[in-house]
């Protein structure tokens, strides 16, 4: 009888399993179709290790060019920031050159105006046949009268423009504000320039003004003469102002006008009482 389990154990031994071959460099990629079925695609290994370091790659660009984008991103935030601020600046350094102009302007007219007005008189300084001075400061006008001279005399010699028919008129329902006046000129003169007009509670508490147009004030006179109304006339004009939501407008008791040249040169300047009158608005 023959012992199967030795024969077994023979058998084993003198079998040898197949060596896999180190150049079968391939593998299989599995995918799943639409009905569940596999689908299996054999590449080779070189073109998985390919592919696989293209995608590392890419992962890797990918990532520095995110990065790369959010910086440059946020520097150009930086640099647009750094722009409003700059020309904020631009804006305030032109305001401030503009009121600067402003205040040399007047300088010089009032110096112009001193000198015209109290021009020394070559015949107060002489003396007599004998050698005896005469007394220098007897013939010279105090302080007071030489302002008097210079406020009464200057105006007149810059005014070539008029103010006239004034109007306030006050729309209840709407609570609009109307301020209409018409500007002349004189001989028929083309004139041309920037006017305010300054609505006033009382004289000292300049919070409670209104300005039209809104514009910051210095020793009670606009500072930036170039954000006026413009105006341009051969003749005559007739301006008008308006503003909305005004609850009390019999608070204002004097208005002031101011007309400045397109160099900023104060041309005219006048003070009237405020009448309001009330209207009812055309709307319906």
């Amino acid at each position: 009888m023959e012992d199967l389990s030795r024969n077994l154990a023979k058998i084993v031994k003198t079998h040898t399993p197949p060596k896999l071959s180190k150049k079968a460099g391939s593998w299989s990629v599995l995918f799943l179709g639409d009905y569940g079925q596999i689908i299996s695609k054999r590449i080779s290994q070189r073109l998985g290790i390919t592919l696989a370091i293209v995608l590392v790659i890419a992962i890797v660009s990918f990532s520095w060019l995110l990065i790369i984008f959010k910086s440059t991103r946020e520097d150009n935030k930086n640099l647009s920031n750094a722009l409003d601020i700059s020309h904020k600046e631009v804006v305030s350094l032109r305001d401030e050159k503009d009121l600067l102009v402003v205040r040399l302007v007047v300088a010089e007219s009032k110096i112009k105006n001193r000198d015209t007005d109290i021009s020394p008189d070559s015949n107060s300084f002489v003396k007599t046949a004998d050698s005896k001075a005469i007394d220098k400061t007897a013939s010279l006008p105090d302080k007071k009268q030489v302002e008097e001279k210079i406020d009464l005399a200057g105006p007149e010699k810059i005014r070539r423009i008029a103010m006239e028919d004034f109007s306030f008129l006050f729309e209840r329902d709407t609570a609009t504000l109307n301020v209409q006046f018409k500007i002349t000129t004189k001989n028929n003169q083309p004139v041309s320039g920037h006017v305010f007009v300054i609505l006033k509670q009382n004289e000292d508490d300049q919070s409670s003004w209104l300005t039209f147009p809104y514009v910051s004030l210095v020793s009670g006179k606009p500072a930036e003469f170039k954000k006026g109304q413009y105006f341009s006339i051969s003749r005559f004009r007739v301006i008008e102002f308006k503003t909305r939501n005004e609850s009390d407008p019999k608070r204002f008791k004097t208005a002031t006008v101011f007309v400045f040249t397109k160099t900023g040169e104060l041309l005219f300047e006048k003070s009237l009482p405020v009448e309001i009158k009330e209207t009812v608005s055309d709307q319906t």
